[in-house]
């Protein structure tokens, strides 16, 4: 995946995307699929924003059914199967405990009717995943001391039980939505980063492609296709309606900020969802909005808060009442106090859509829909759709429902969609516990079983093209930072996986431009707290032999890394910049 600059304007393109979060990146891996030629451009890094900033759950729609929303629950199942097969490496189930109480709402025999009806409407899903290993396992109930052992603390007077299900769990949001994109690259499609839209370029009636800054260079550019999609999320209305489409209006009708927290390990190995006494927008009420605590490398990801923002969409931070909210929720559901603030290894924060003509900043309004506006249909703009995600789970689904209604706009015909069948470039694996262990036995010589099973989670079938890069250079085989050498901050886990071939990989094959790119979004360096600036640093020398940066701009790039930190809860000072200088 080249950054081509050239390729964007010499070319004219059947389709132009705005936006490279998982709406865009699974709108040019569709469009490609069926035959078009395909443009995407993204203002800032891959998936940097909203798409990074989930609980990085594929849900399989169960909480659907308070709503009484039936065929969510089956399309988000569906959508949930459907990720098995085409990016299996990225993907696992875990096991998810809804606890049943005395009260008949919240009662083993509710919950139970309600595992049923979930398990009828969900019939069928396996039959769509040929790898055993990676089917969905059944749910069953558990009991009190079952709950006890799982979940150490947790134990209301009026517990019964509990239901356990399993829910799909993503190693790495970031690196699924740089697989589409990937995918989409390798089939021809021209993509680059860091070029921010500017404004429409019209025909009288007809949008006929985009003016666009390159914000590495600050060269202008000029992109032309046939359609233009706008799917660059939260910042879809702003744009449009700067280029006078007026079309988008009411699309949302406010933002929600959702943060989340990464801590300590709270259970053993499972999820559990816990009541607050927030509101909800349910039929059936079980208590209150819920709480996650998900298990998620060596660590647990809780989430999410829920509030009114009206900020700068570009500034989207998590603040200490976020962190004081979640960290009082889970200390209110469980109990004894199992969570300090000092248990606070990270904290992001991201944006909801919302549609609800009276927002309620107490109740819970979160939406999975989606939305596709044909600008001909509504305000006779030809050229121009914009398309609107809700949910990472079905981003997939609506990139195929949009390109249905999108090719009808061309006077020849294109293939059907195939993306729910297709695997993704790197994910061409048919039976993964079997894959895993003939990597482990073909690279027993160069790296530690560990280290490969890291490499194909994060990079599937790429891992041999980074044992490439390791026997061309073999210190590019050792971890950025060896454990002896830790400056001890995060217990040393979030770094030891990660080794300089990598970050290599992340600069020539991915379009890593900046440090912080292969920090968050490449490799996961930071994404668990800060790694400490020893591994910084190193990450930052590696970048520096292959993009040719000088001191001034190899520091520069260290500050702008280590300032992401500085964000509440990432768990260093403003002392740790003092350490650049010194690196």
């Amino acid at each position: 995946m080249k950054r081509s600059l050239e390729k964007l304007e010499s070319s004219h393109f059947d389709l132009v995307i705005i936006g490279g979060g998982i709406t865009g990146a699974c709108l040019a891996h569709d469009a490609v699929l069926r035959g078009l030629s395909v443009a995407l451009i993204e203002k800032n890094d891959f998936g940097a924003a909203t798409s990074s900033a989930s609980s990085k759950l594929l849900h399989g729609g169960i909480r659907y059914l308070q709503q009484g929303r039936f065929n969510k629950v089956r399309e988000s199942a569906l959508e949930r199967v459907y990720f098995q097969t085409i990016a299996p490496h990225l993907t696992r189930y875990i096991p998810f405990i809804v606890p049943t109480h005395k009260a008949i709402k919240k009662s083993k025999l509710l919950m139970t009717a309600g595992m049923m009806a979930y398990q009828a409407t969900c019939l069928g899903q396996d039959r769509y995943i040929s790898d055993v290993g990676k089917r969905v396992p059944r749910w069953r109930y558990v009991s009190k001391p079952e709950i006890a052992e799982l979940i150490p603390g947790y134990a209301p007077i009026d517990l019964t039980g509990g239901v356990l299900f399993y829910e799909s769990h993503m190693h790495s949001s970031e690196r699924m939505t740089l697989a589409f994109l990937e995918t989409a690259a390798n089939g021809g499609a021209v993509i680059a980063n860091y070029v921010q839209a500017q404004a429409f370029i019209k025909n009288k009636q007809k949008v006929v492609g985009l003016q666009a800054t390159d914000t590495l260079t600050g060269k202008a550019l000029e992109i032309r296709g046939k359609v233009v999609v706008n799917a660059a999320g939260p910042w879809i209305p702003g744009f449009n309606e700067k280029s006078d489409q007026k079309a988008s209006r009411g699309l949302v009708t406010g933002y929600s900020k959702g943060a989340h927290i990464i801590t300590k390990p709270l259970t053993k190995g499972h999820a559990i969802a816990l009541a607050t006494q927030k509101q909800n927008q349910s039929i059936i009420n079980r208590g209150g909005r819920h709480v996650f605590i998900i298990p998620w490398r060596g660590h647990s990801l809780i989430g999410t808060t829920y509030g009114a923002y009206e900020g700068n969409l570009d500034e989207v931070a998590p603040d200490e009442n976020d962190i004081a909210e979640l960290v009082a929720d889970i200390n209110a559901a469980i109990g004894n106090d199992v969570l300090s603030r000092s248990d606070v290894r990270h904290s992001y924060a991201g944006l909801y859509p919302l549609i609800d003509d009276d927002i309620d900043p107490k109740v819970y309004q979160g939406t999975g829909n989606y939305q596709v506006v044909d600008h001909l249909q509504k305000e006779g703009i030809d050229g121009l759709v914009t398309v609107f995600g809700a949910k990472f789970t079905t981003a997939r689904l609506l990139a195929e429902r949009a390109l249905n209604m999108i090719v009808t706009k061309f006077d020849q015909s294109f293939d059907v969609c195939k993306t729910q069948e297709t695997p993704l470039s790197m994910a061409k694996i048919e039976q993964l516990k079997n894959y895993k262990q003939a990597k482990i036995k073909a690279y027993q010589h160069q790296f530690s079983e560990e280290t490969v099973d890291h490499l194909i989670t994060n990079y599937g079938t790429a891992v041999d093209k980074i044992s490439s890069l390791a026997t061309q250079n073999p210190a590019w085989a050792e971890p950025l930072l060896s454990d002896e050498l830790s400056d001890g901050l995060n217990d040393g886990l979030s770094h030891l996986k990660t080794i300089q071939a990598e970050v290599i990989y992340a600069v020539r094959e991915e379009m890593a431009c900046h440090l912080d790119d292969v920090v968050f979004r490449r490799t996961g360096l930071g994404t668990l707290g800060h790694p400490g600036v020893a591994a910084l640093t190193r990450c930052a020398d590696l970048m520096a032999l292959e993009l040719g940066w000088n001191e001034q701009a190899r520091e520069a790039q260290l500050t702008r890394t280590l300032s992401r930190f500085f964000a509440v809860g990432a768990g260093i000072s403003q002392s740790e910049l003092g350490k650049v200088e010194n690196a």
